[in-house]
């Protein structure tokens, strides 16, 4: 199979490089090798690798940057999306790649809702009318709509927070996740705070990777892809850690804004995609690690 990837670079998109890197073709461009924001450019690169699908992970993720700079999330994570998602659908359905677009659960944070109402614990549904309020949330949504209408083949792909073992260059530049956390809490014996009023699905990425192939074949459209949960981080992680006897090294971080980010995974579960429920998942990973 021939398969274009976006993002390679980033923490989902290095993971599905690996992972499919060995039995598929891939072309895993870097930004300097195309530009996504450049129309012609990705016309031009999608024609002349033919893919069979397009992978699409490339993003600025990073909520707050997003905050800081719309200007650069709108020109990457919407027009970008959008070139990407015109050049897939420029041709017959039967002849175009199928686009995979990586999107996030950040479209379904309503802050004033939630803060009218309480938190919210229930788990969202594709078929929600949005207002996310991040700008991030905002841009993600945009580009979900623009892969419907100029590429409607288009599977979208609603994703969790996610967690996974760094490498040595990823713990270089400083980054972390929710598992590499619980799993120093454990063996240092370590106290932290969590968000009592946060609750979302947290996956791991190397789950959700694997899950990608068996969304090729998924009927277009819009799908929650990751771990359920109903849980706060902070009841989350103590869940976690109580086999241990270790709970009490989570401690809660009050006064944070309500936020619910659960995801129902009901549609993706009917095609046979059924991710482990989120306390399961962290334990495992952590389980592995000690």
């Amino acid at each position: 199979m021939r398969l274009m990837l976006t993002g390679a670079g980033g923490f989902l998109g290095s993971r599905l490089l690996s992972f499919y890197g060995e039995k598929n073709e891939v072309w895993a461009p870097a930004h300097g090798e195309l530009d996504l924001t450049d129309g012609g450019a990705v016309s031009r690169g999608v024609r002349g690798f033919r893919p069979d699908a397009v992978i699409h992970c490339a993003a600025v993720s990073d909520v707050g940057a997003c905050e800081r700079n719309p200007a650069l999330s709108l020109a990457v994570n919407v027009e970008g999306t959008k070139n990407l998602a015109a050049a897939c659908g420029s041709g017959s359905p039967s002849d175009g790649p199928r686009l995979i677009f990586c999107s996030s659960d950040q479209v379904y944070f309503d802050g004033p809702a939630e803060e009218k109402t309480g938190m919210n614990q229930f788990a969202h549904c594709e078929k929600e009318i949005l207002h996310p309020v991040p700008v991030y949330g905002q841009h993600k949504l945009l580009a979900e709509r623009a892969c419907r209408n100029l590429c409607p083949n288009s599977v979208i792909l609603r994703l969790s927070w996610m967690y996974g073992e760094l490498t040595q260059k990823e713990r270089d530049e400083g980054r972390q996740n929710l598992g590499e956390i619980v799993r120093r809490m454990v063996r240092e014996d370590v106290e932290w705070s969590f968000s009592d009023a946060d609750y979302r699905g947290v996956t791991d990425a190397w789950e959700a990777a694997g899950y990608v192939e068996a969304a090729f074949s998924l009927p277009p459209g819009i799908y929650n892809f990751g771990s359920p949960n109903t849980l706060s981080l902070y009841e989350t992680v103590r869940a976690v850690l109580r086999p241990l006897g270790k709970e009490k090294l989570a401690r809660p971080a009050e006064g944070n804004r309500p936020r619910n980010l659960c995801m129902d995974p009901g549609k993706a579960r009917a095609h046979g995609i059924r991710f482990r429920d989120t306390a399961r998942g962290l334990s495992d990973f952590l389980k592995a690690g000690i």
